[in-house]
C-alpha cells in the first residue's frame, strides 16, 4: 500500500490511507517513504476481532468517508468493500476495488463454512458496484471475470529498486547495530535496527547463514510443513510477522524442539525490512495448495527476496512458475512435504554454484520486475477514472 500511495502522491493525486490500529501494530512510518507524502490515518476499534470488529470497523470507515473531501475511494479486498460503496454511493463520488486476494477463498474462511457463506453474500452483493478495480495477477482477474463476471485490471505489487538500505559502515556494533561482512569489498558494515530482540537474534543465532520468512504467519501458509522441516536443515529460521495461526506456530515449534533453531519476530517497519531481508541467505515461498486463493497467488515476498538478491524455494505454482521460467531467480519445489522442503533448503545451502546462478539472476530479474515499471500502469488505471 505505501508504494501505491507513494506513487499515486507522485503523480499529483492527493492520497490518504485510512486503516484499523490494533493492540499489535506498528508505529505509522514517516512519510515520505519513496519521496512522496500521503496522508495515513488508523481508526481504533474497541473490538480486535470476530463479527463485532468487522461491524464496528465498517461502520466507523462508513462515518469517516463520509466526512471526508474526495473523488474516488479504493475498497482493499471485502472487508472493506461495504463502507466504502454506501459512502460514494450516498456522496456520488467514484469507486475501485483493489483484490490483493481472492478473499472468500482463503483457507481461514474456506474452512469455516458459515463465515465464507457470510463473506460471498457480501461479495456477491457489493462487488457488481464496482465497475473498475484491478488484482495482482491475471490467473486471479481471469477468476474474477469466471466466477462474477468483474473485469479486473493487473497491477502487481513489485519491490521498488530506489531507495534501497542505506549500509552505515565505521560505527562500532552498538545497541541497535548488527555485523555483516561485505564480501565484495572485504569491509565491515553495520544495519541500525530499532528492535534488540532482533539485534540480538542477528549478533548471536544469525551470524551464519539463516532462513527467512517475512510476511503474514497465517492459516495457508505451510507452516505446519515448514517447523518439522527444520529439523533437517542445517541453517537457523527467522520468522519476521504475526497472524492468525501465530499461536500454532510458536507450539508446532515447541512440539519439535526447535526454540533454538526457528525464531518468531514480530512485523518491523518497511524500511528495517528492506535491511533486513538481503541479511538472510535463503528466503521462503510456500502456500498449501488447496483453495484457489493460495494456488494463484503471488505473495509479496516472492519479489521482495528476488529484489534483495535472496534465492529462495518456492511452491511450483502457476504464477510462479510462470515467471520463474522465464526469470528463473527461485528453486521450485513440486509440493510442501517437510522432507521436500528440507531438502531443497539443504540444497540451496550446499551447492554454491546453484546458488550463485540464482543469486545471479536475481539481480536480471529485478532490472525488469520493479514498481518503477509496473507504477505506471497503476497512474494509467488512476488517470482515466
Amino acid at each position: 500500500m505505501h508504494r501505491i500511495c507513494s506513487s499515486l502522491a507522485a503523480h499529483g493525486f492527493q492520497v490518504r490511507i485510512i486503516g484499523v490500529k490494533r493492540r499489535e501494530s506498528i508505529p505509522l512510518p514517516i512519510p515520505p517513504l519513496y519521496h512522496a507524502s500521503y496522508q495515513q490515518q488508523r481508526l481504533n476499534c474497541f473490538f480486535q476481532k470476530g463479527p463485532l470488529f468487522y461491524l464496528e470497523f465498517n461502520i466507523k470507515l462508513f462515518i469517516r468517508l463520509c466526512s471526508l473531501s474526495y473523488d474516488t475511494a479504493c475498497a482493499i479486498d471485502l472487508d472493506t468493500i461495504l463502507p466504502v460503496w454506501w459512502a460514494t454511493w450516498l456522496r456520488r463520488k467514484k469507486r475501485v476495488y483493489d483484490a490483493h486476494e481472492y478473499f472468500t477463498d482463503m483457507k481461514e474462511v474456506r474452512t469455516r463454512p458459515r463465515v465464507q457463506t457470510v463473506w460471498k453474500w457480501i461479495e456477491r452483493s457489493a462487488l457488481p458496484h464496482y465497475k473498475v478495480g484491478y488484482t495482482v495477477n491475471q490467473h486471479l482477474a481471469d477468476l474474477f471475470y469466471e466466477r462474477l463476471q468483474i473485469k479486473l485490471e493487473v497491477i502487481r505489487n513489485l519491490p521498488s529498486t530506489q531507495n534501497q538500505p542505506i549500509n552505515i559502515p565505521e560505527i562500532s556494533p552498538q545497541k541497535g547495530a548488527v555485523l555483516a561482512e561485505d564480501a565484495i569489498n572485504e569491509d565491515k558494515i553495520y544495519f541500525n535496527f530499532t528492535s534488540n530482540n532482533l539485534v540480538q537474534l542477528l549478533n548471536n543465532q544469525f551470524k551464519s547463514k539463516f532462513i527467512i520468512y517475512q510476511g503474514a504467519v497465517n492459516h495457508g501458509r505451510g507452516f505446519e510443513q515448514l517447523i518439522p522441516a527444520m529439523q533437517w536443515v542445517n541453517a537457523p529460521l527467522l520468522i519476521v510477522g504475526q497472524g492468525n495461526f501465530l499461536a500454532q506456530t510458536t507450539a508446532l515449534i515447541e512440539a519439535y524442539g526447535l526454540e533454538q533453531k526457528v525464531f518468531i519476530h514480530p512485523p518491523i517497519p518497511p524500511a528495517e525490512l528492506k535491511m533486513l531481508t538481503p541479511l538472510a541467505h535463503i528466503g521462503i515461498t510456500i502456500f498449501e495448495a488447496e483453495g484457489v486463493n493460495q494456488f494463484y497467488s503471488l505473495a509479496n515476498r516472492f519479489f521482495d527476496y528476488m529484489a534483495a538478491g535472496v534465492p529462495q524455494v518456492c511452491v511450483n505454482y502457476p504464477m510462479y512458475a510462470e515467471i520463474v521460467e522465464a526469470n528463473p531467480f527461485a528453486l521450485l519445489i513440486n509440493n510442501i512435504e517437510p522432507s521436500t522442503i528440507a531438502a531443497a533448503l539443504n540444497n540451496l545451502l550446499s551447492d554454491d554454484v546453484l546458488y550463485n546462478r540464482l543469486q545471479q539472476e536475481c539481480s536480471k530479474a529485478t532490472k525488469v520486475l520493479n514498481w518503477e515499471n509496473e507504477s505506471n500502469q497503476l497512474i494509467a488505471f488512476y488517470s482515466r477514472l
